[in-house]
């Protein structure tokens, strides 16, 4: 997955979306950027992260044709430096560059929720961002660290 990714990254220009709409490659591969750079700006050191994505059936038009695919299912897996385990999971809907995703994901360290947010990263076309500070909407964000395995509560299905 990893050599994916990285073959992804040289794709990346203004928006993500062709005449197919979101490809679920690119957006696992910047949101796994991006979540990356959020959980290491809450103080979450990352040692590795995967992310796959699932492209949601967008179904047909009146006249039969696809629709362009206009959400992709993600869901990351991987451990900080300290051994915990994190998980990244939700729903991507947009996506700017390979500098922001827009949709709804939420991130566990050790069974514990980190953050939830409808952005992560610089959406403004600039692409500046500070690791995940100020261009994030978090929805929640619990603020408090995990001090143990907690279990993994993340029924997210593949």
């Amino acid at each position: 997955m990893v050599l994916v990714g990285t073959a992804a990254l040289g794709l990346t220009g203004c928006r993500q979306e062709g005449p197919g709409g979101l490809d679920s490659v690119i957006v696992a591969v910047t949101a796994d950027k991006r979540a990356t750079a959020r959980l290491e700006h809450d103080g979450y050191p990352v040692q590795w992260l995967t992310c796959t994505g699932k492209a949601e059936d967008p179904g047909v038009t009146e006249k039969g044709g696809a629709r362009p695919v206009s959400a992709v299912g993600v869901d990351c897996d991987g451990r900080t430096s300290g051994g915990q385990k994190i998980i990244v999971y939700g729903r991507v809907t947009g996506l700017y560059d390979d500098s922001c995703v827009q949709g709804k994901l939420t991130a566990k360290v050790d069974g514990k929720t980190v953050f939830t947010a409808s952005v992560l990263g610089d959406c403004s076309g600039s692409g500046t961002t500070n690791g995940g500070g100020n261009g994030d909407r978090p929805t929640s964000n619990s603020g408090d660290k995990p001090t143990g395995n907690q279990g993994d509560k993340h029924h997210q299905s593949k």
